[in-house]
């Protein structure tokens, strides 16, 4: 008996790579495909077709037409860890209506006009890239509403139109409700693919589905949802767009865990993204245009074993790198009843309130920008917890109290929150959505932001150019060999400026107000050539009663110690202190002896390290370790007080 387990062990394990090895390749061609071929040598005509025969391992291929496939596709059958089901969609279009009836239309009373059509209650109606509305009965309808009832399809156009000069699509099979379908499938990864005009969802996931992969997908102009999950689906959607659907963008409900990167939810009639229930993520999303552009909510009733004590009733979503963009008559953020968020590298921008937290919800703020166009940015009757936040104009309601942004300090004593978060005005970059460095409560790795990470969403480009946490690029210029076998690079300050970071210390006074500043090239005074950076700060009223203005330098490509350092300072003969640093690659300062600034106009600065060792701190190696370093002016401020100053050409010689 023993040997002969063995042998059938033996024989199985030799027959799985052989299985996997026969995985094959099917085509589906709506134009030029038979369903009488065998989909690898000849297309499949269909897709319901190919989906009938792909296994685990196989992939699925999809010809796009210039007409869409009018079909759904139903996935039923499981892939395997190690051989998923592909489908690749190639940018194919799955519609889930027709055209509407050109022939056979009678126009009755009040300009509707009726034709014979066999359809379904639940049936939508569109345009293109529109939709139309029902009316209230088949004799009560409105210009460009419709209504169907025994039969026959009633349509109201505007006056002196023919219904056939709107291009209808009608969504009346009713077994063709959703693009993609699934019942309990998994293991399958499904890229590049489009699902508009059906019925009810673009994207319909159900009944213990996961986990699928989609890259890439389209849910527009759907009756429903662009995308939901229902149960406890489990979903990976990495780039998409799901807009202009009936109710909304995405819609993910009970115990269903779904997470999507890259995605944009515009201009859905309900919500943006809907969460009821279950565990969520969205990263570096963008959601817009609808009356509640988030929505959290705890599982609807399900028939799920002990539901109503499963963990994931209480629905918890992650917001992170994403923005949110609301208009005043909209609400960005809302957070219901046992619903949980946590928000962070946020842009909340607009939305009357920009965040609602509804009795017995919660949300956790960090790292954010929640910048308002209403009445009020933060109204909390359940728990609100934030830090780290820039607030504009900064107006709270919490617990049935007030707070406007000259009682920041009230509110942070009353609640405990936002210690480290400032009210400003932010200043955001040509993309409308990262923080420049002269923006209040712009941070980074050499201030207290909360994870050592800018405040508000981070820049991806940037990020990826760099690679220090806080995304700061490198400050690309070649520099010259000198005799001794050094290097000297020179900044004329014409066309960039690499001294364009501010950091006061600390970032707010003791009421939140917060210290602005921008250093940007200017005309105003040069040195040579043209152009300088031009400073300029600006203190709120004590207390404090002082401030430490930390200029950082983009970071600099040197891989070898810092020699000698001079650079020319328009000066404002106020006598405040400056000290030049050498921050290295490992965050360890080496400090000049400070200077006062009492003279006005034009001056040189010049530190020789050989002749004036510097002091260092930080990790105190006493090496300057490269390969990247940034020069750090710091200058001291008196609060209520503004200061200007400008920059002109920076030397730095590294030694041999």
């Amino acid at each position: 008996m023993k040997r002969s387990l063995l042998a059938l062990t033996a024989m199985l394990t030799a027959l799985v790579p052989l299985s996997l090895a026969c995985a094959e390749t099917y085509t589906v061609d709506g134009v030029r495909g038979d369903d009488a071929n065998d989909g690898v040598t000849a297309p499949f005509r269909t897709i319901a077709r190919g989906v009938a025969v792909v296994g685990p391992g196989d992939t699925l291929v999809l010809v796009p037409m210039d007409e869409p496939y009018r079909e759904t596709m139903s996935l039923r059958r499981h892939g395997l860890p190690d051989a998923p089901i592909i489908i690749e969609g190639g940018g194919a279009t799955l519609c889930g209506s027709d055209p509407a009836p050109t022939e056979g239309w009678q126009e009755g009373e009040g300009g509707i006009w009726s034709v014979p059509l066999a359809a379904h209650d639940r049936m939508m109606v569109f345009g293109p890239e529109r939709h139309f509305i029902k009316g209230r009965s088949a004799t009560e309808l409105e210009p460009e509403q419709w209504f169907w009832a025994g039969g026959t399809f009633h349509f109201r156009p505007a006056e002196g139109k023919h219904p056939n000069d709107y291009g209808l699509l009608l969504a009346c099979v009713a077994g063709r409700s959703a693009g993609i379908a699934t019942n309990g499938a998994g293991w399958i990864i499904v890229r590049d693919l489009i699902c508009v005009n059906f019925w009810n969802d673009g994207f319909n996931l159900h009944g213990g589905t996961g986990p699928i992969w989609f890259e890439n997908i389209t849910g527009n102009w759907n009756g429903d949802e662009g995308f939901s999950a229902h149960e406890n689906a489990e979903c990976y959607v990495r780039g998409g767009e799901f807009s202009h659907n009936y109710w909304h963008g995405i819609a993910d409900i009970i115990f269903s865990r779904t997470h999507f990167t890259g995605v944009v939810c515009r201009d859905n009639r309900a919500a943006g993204a809907l969460f009821l229930g279950g565990l969520h993520s969205m990263t570096d999303c963008e959601i817009s245009g609808s009356p509640v552009n988030v929505g959290l909510q705890a599982a609807s009733t399900t028939p799920f074993p002990l539901a109503d004590r499963h963990p994931l009733s209480v629905g918890t979503t992650n917001l992170r790198n994403t923005i949110v963009r609301s208009t005043a008559a909209e609400i960005g953020v809302q957070v219901g009843p046992r619903a949980q968020a946590v928000i962070e590298h946020c842009l909340l921008d607009g939305g009357s309130p920009v965040i609602d937290v509804q009795e017995d919800g919660t949300s956790f703020v960090a790292n954010s920008v929640v910048r308002g166009n209403g009445e009020r940015e933060v109204v909390a009757a359940g728990s609100y917890l934030g830090d780290h936040n820039v607030y504009f104009p900064g107006r709270f309601l919490i617990g049935g109290v007030d707070y406007g942004p000259e009682q920041f300090a009230a509110y942070r004593a009353a609640t405990g929150n936002d210690a480290h978060s400032v009210i400003g005005e932010p200043v955001f970059d040509d993309s409308g959505s990262h923080l420049v460095p002269a923006s209040p409560g712009y941070a980074g790795a050499d201030s207290a932001a909360y994870g050592g990470i800018s405040i508000g969403p981070e820049d991806r480009t940037t990020a990826a150019a760099s690679t220090a946490a806080t995304g700061v690029p490198v400050f690309v210029t070649q520099g010259q060999p000198t005799e001794d076998g050094g290097r000297r690079f020179t900044y004329d300050f014409e066309t960039e400026n690499p001294w364009s970071r501010i950091y006061p210390v600390p970032e707010q006074s003791e009421a939140g107000i917060a210290v602005t500043g921008t250093s940007e090239l200017s005309d105003e005074q040069a040195h040579g050539g043209e152009r300088s950076a031009r400073l300029n700060v600006v203190t709120p009223d004590p207390p404090p009663v002082g401030y430490n203005i930390k200029l950082f330098s983009q970071r600099l490509p040197y891989d070898r110690p810092v020699r000698r350092i001079s650079y020319w300072l328009y000066g404002d003969g106020s006598g405040r202190s400056a000290r030049l640093r050498i921050r290295d690659g490992g965050g360890e300062g080496f400090y000049d002896r400070p200077v006062r600034i009492d003279w006005t106009g034009w001056q040189e600065i010049v530190w020789d390290l050989d002749i004036n060792p510097p002091v260092s701190g930080g990790n105190e190696d006493g090496r300057q370790n490269g390969p990247t370093m940034e020069l750090v002016v710091e200058i001291s401020m008196d609060a209520a007080s503004e200061m200007t100053l400008y920059f002109d050409d920076l030397v730095v010689d590294l030694a041999p």
